[in-house]
C-alpha cells in the first residue's frame, strides 16, 4: 500500500520556495488537479510578480514536469472525476463538502475591500482554501476506490482556532511536514529515489507514519503535537548520541586488543580465532542497531535522519 499525498496546488504554494522533494520524502507518491494547476497558473500569470517570483514559478513547474516523468507525481484530471461523479455522490462527506463549496464566499471579513494588497491577499487565501477542500474531496473518492491511502496535504487552517482545532491525519500531516528540512534544490532525483529506496529510511519512514495515525485518533491539539514532536526529537537525539558515543570508544578498543591477534592467529593458521576479530566488531554495530531500535523518540527518526544528511546539504 502507498501512501499518497494529494498535493493543494495553488500560487501560494508555487511562490514558496520549498521544494516538492520535501512532500516527495513523506510521501510515496504525490497526486495532484491539473484544473488546479491550471488556474494557479493563470493567476500567477496575472500577478505583478518579480522576476525573481517568476523564475521561481519556472522552477516550481519544472520540478513538477521532472517528477512526474519519474512517476513520483501523478495526474488526477478533470475527466478522472466525471468518471468518480458517482461516488462523490455516494459519500456523505464529500457531498458535504462540495455543498460547502457552493454556499460559501470564503471572504476573509478583516480585510479591506478597497486596499489592492488586501484585494490580492484574501484573493489568494480564498483560491487556497477551495483548492484544499477540493484535495479533501478528491482524496475521499480516491481512498473509496482504492487500496492506497490518499491524505490531502493541507497546509493552512481557515476559520478555526489553531489551539483548541482537533487533529485529523491530515492535521497531523501538516505538522509533521513542517518539521522536515529544507532540501537542497540541486539534489538529483537519483537520489531522493535511491534515498527513499534505503531500507533503513523504509522503516523510520512507516513508524513516523504509524505514529501519525495513532496521534490523529487522539484530542491531541496541533500545539500540542508541535511540542510532543520537538520533545521526541530532543530525546531520541540525546539517547543516540550516548550510544553512538559508546559504540565508537567499543569499536576503537575492539580494533586495537584485537588487531595483532587477529594477525598473530592469522599467521598461525588459526582461522577461527582469527574469525571472532571480526564478528566481535560486527557485534558492536548489532548493539548500536538495538539501542536505535529501542530508543525512546523513534517514532521521529526519520526527521532525526533527515535533519542529519539535510546539514551535509545531501542524500
Amino acid at each position: 500500500m502507498n501512501t499518497i499525498g494529494f498535493l493543494s496546488f495553488e500560487p501560494w504554494y508555487i511562490l514558496e520556495e520549498t521544494p516538492i522533494a520535501k512532500d516527495i520524502l513523506f510521501f510515496d507518491k504525490l497526486m495532484f488537479s491539473s484544473a488546479s494547476i491550471a488556474s494557479a497558473e493563470l493567476v500567477c500569470s496575472n500577478l505583478p510578480l518579480r522576476p525573481c517570483d517568476k523564475d521561481l514559478v519556472k522552477r516550481k513547474l519544472k520540478e513538477i514536469e521532472i517528477y512526474m516523468k519519474a512517476g513520483l507525481i501523478i495526474d488526477y484530471s478533470a475527466n478522472d472525476f466525471k468518471k468518480d461523479y458517482a461516488i462523490f455522490h455516494s459519500i456523505d462527506e464529500t457531498k458535504d463538502l462540495g455543498q460547502y463549496l457552493i454556499e460559501s464566499d470564503f471572504e476573509n471579513p478583516y480585510l479591506d475591500k478597497n486596499n489592492p494588497k488586501d484585494n490580492i491577499f484574501g484573493s489568494l487565501s480564498s483560491l487556497r482554501e477551495i483548492v484544499e477542500l477540493k484535495s479533501r474531496i478528491f482524496s475521499i473518492i480516491n481512498n473509496s476506490k482504492s487500496s492506497d491511502h490518499y491524505i490531502p496535504i493541507i497546509r493552512e487552517k481557515y476559520k478555526k482556532t489553531l489551539i483548541t482545532e482537533k487533529l485529523d491525519i491530515s492535521d497531523a500531516v501538516r505538522v509533521v511536514l513542517k518539521k522536515i528540512p529544507i532540501i537542497n534544490e540541486n539534489i538529483s532525483i537519483e537520489n531522493v529515489i535511491e534515498f527513499k529506496s534505503d531500507p533503513d529510511t523504509k522503516l523510520k519512514l512507516g513508524r513516523l507514519r504509524n505514529w501519525i495515525t495513532e496521534v490523529s485518533n487522539t484530542k491531541m491539539s496541533t500545539k500540542e503535537m508541535e511540542e510532543k514532536i520537538e520533545y521526541l526529537l530532543l530525546e531520541y537525539s540525546n539517547h543516540m548520541n550516548l550510544h553512538r558515543i559508546e559504540y565508537d570508544f567499543g569499536k576503537i578498543e575492539t580494533i586495537v586488543s584485537t588487531s595483532l591477534s587477529f594477525i598473530e592467529n592469522l599467521a598461525k593458521l588459526k582461522l577461527s580465532e582469527a574469525s571472532k576479530v571480526i564478528f566481535d566488531l560486527t557485534r558492536t554495530e548489532i548493539r548500536l542497531l538495538k539501542a536505535e531500535n529501542s530508543a525512546p523518540g523513534k517514532e521521529v527518526a526519520f526527521i532525526n535522519k533527515l535533519n542529519k544528511i539535510t546539514s551535509y546539504n545531501s542524500l
